[in-house]
């Protein structure tokens, strides 16, 4: 059933006259809204891809394995191939094809052969090397810059064997800080929703889709996972005692109800970026509104009093805003209020049925998902220039958009190849990579 993966709130409750995005995603898009005065129409079919910021050139030869040994032989080859993919992932590095690597010699230290590096296009090179110690492995990873024939990193990482693809992760994230001042992302996780058999389980993953594993199994539903800020525990709600609860789950599996709950509806909560408010949607008063919950002691306080259904909330990076679902005008559209809930100003306007809102965590856009001839499709609104993109357009249902953590990526769903699984894009929509497969998996959240 569709509205338990988007609006988990709105299916519970069953509303006649209103259903939110999934409900109607067998329907066709209905006309779209008048734009509202100074708007101008058609703005929503503007659609970039690429964005036009300099790659640096790297090349990335086999990883050595010391010894020979073929089970090492491939751990480096493994190594290689996750720090590779990461770089490549950032969007800030052009991988120099390994078939360019045969016209140059290998590389020694003792005579660095920087010139034919740099002849090949490679502006950096990442050279690697694992060797066995006892019963762990030490990764050391070395990067020059070519044309200044300097070494500009040097890292050496110890670990079990198991522990392979996390020191690839570790030594791309120092490559990324290295060359762009800014954290790799290369040790988040998504966690998702999938089916298993008829019920719906939490699943975390690593960013790329690997080492999957499956955090809860109540064989209930179980919805929209938000992790906190620190990334040790995931809230969401789960229908294993029938209501849809909210629940917690630390890192150490240990799993606590947010607050005490007796048969209320609750939904889709969103950590505060400090970490102590969980944002949420409840009908505990009655009608489907927004309330702020503080996670140390339980303390609710109720954000949004009208007749209409709020639902999905979102926070603002610094805290002071959060923006949310509302059918208060007729269709649902994205809203914003401070986080107090006063000043409410509608955010959407030229497309119809939008939901699932996600804030960038640099504070300058929030993506959304809106009902589209033939779909759904995930769109990103620019908070300064008032610009609105499509970011998708596969004539099919792409929804539940979610940021990476350094706001130049973003998860989100999709059954473009018929079933629902979980991908991730570039925030200008290109380079579309599929993470999941088989079944059916939605609505991810990115940790941070």
């Amino acid at each position: 059933m569709r509205s338990y993966r988007s609006v988990p709130f709105l299916a519970a409750i069953a509303l006649p006259a209103v259903v939110f995005l999934s409900a109607l995603a067998g329907q066709q898009g209905s006309p779209p809204e008048s734009p509202k005065p100074g708007q101008a129409p058609g703005e929503i079919n503007i659609r970039i891809v690429g964005e036009a910021r300099r790659k640096i050139p790297i090349a990335i030869p086999a990883f050595e394995a010391a010894g020979g040994e073929s089970r090492l032989q491939e751990i480096a080859r493994s190594i290689h191939d996750v720090a590779r993919d990461d770089l490549d992932f950032s969007g800030d590095f052009q991988i120099v094809p390994e078939e360019y690597h045969k016209l140059v010699g290998h590389w020694s230290d003792s005579k660095a052969n920087y010139a034919e590096w740099l002849g090949i296009g490679a502006e950096a090179l990442l050279v690697g090397r694992v060797r066995s110690e006892s019963s762990s492995i030490a990764l050391e990873g070395r990067v020059y810059n070519t044309s200044e024939e300097r070494t500009i990193l040097g890292k050496l990482y110890r670990g079990e064997p198991s522990l392979q693809r996390l020191m690839a992760h570790r030594l791309g994230n120092e490559i990324a800080q290295q060359f762009t001042d800014r954290p790799g992302i290369f040790l988040s996780r998504i966690a998702y929703v999938s089916q298993v058999g008829k019920a719906k389980e939490i699943y975390v993953m690593d960013y790329d889709g690997a080492r999957a594993k499956r955090i809860t199994g109540n064989g209930s539903i179980n919805l929209s996972p938000s992790w906190s800020p620190d990334g040790k525990e995931i809230a969401f709600v789960s229908y294993r005692n029938g209501d849809p609860e909210l629940m917690i789950l630390n890192s150490v599996g240990e799993l606590r109800k947010a607050f005490p709950q007796s048969g209320e509806l609750n939904s889709a909560p969103s950590w505060s970026p400090d970490g102590r408010l969980i944002a949420f949607a409840s009908s505990r008063d009655g009608n489907a509104e927004i309330y702020t919950l503080r996670a140390a002691d339980g303390q609710l306080n109720r954000l949004t009093r009208n007749d209409a259904i709020d639902t999905s909330p979102t926070w603002s990076p610094d805290g002071q805003q959060i923006a949310f679902t509302s059918d208060r005008l007729g269709s649902p559209q994205i809203f914003v209020m401070d986080a107090q809930g006063a000043d409410v100003r509608r955010l959407t306007y030229d497309v119809s049925y939008c939901d699932a809102a996600s804030w960038s965590p640099l504070g300058d856009k929030i993506a959304f998902t809106a009902r589209v001839p033939g779909g759904f499709d995930i769109y990103v609104k620019d908070l300064k220039s008032g610009q609105q993109v499509q970011l998708t357009q596969s004539a099919n249902i792409n929804e539940w958009p979610r940021w990476s953590p350094d706001g130049r990526h973003l998860a989100f769903a999709s059954n473009r190849t018929g079933n629902f699984d979980i991908y991730t894009m570039d925030a200008d929509g290109s380079r579309v990579r599929r993470l999941t497969r088989g079944g059916n998996s939605f609505s991810p959240a990115w940790s941070r």
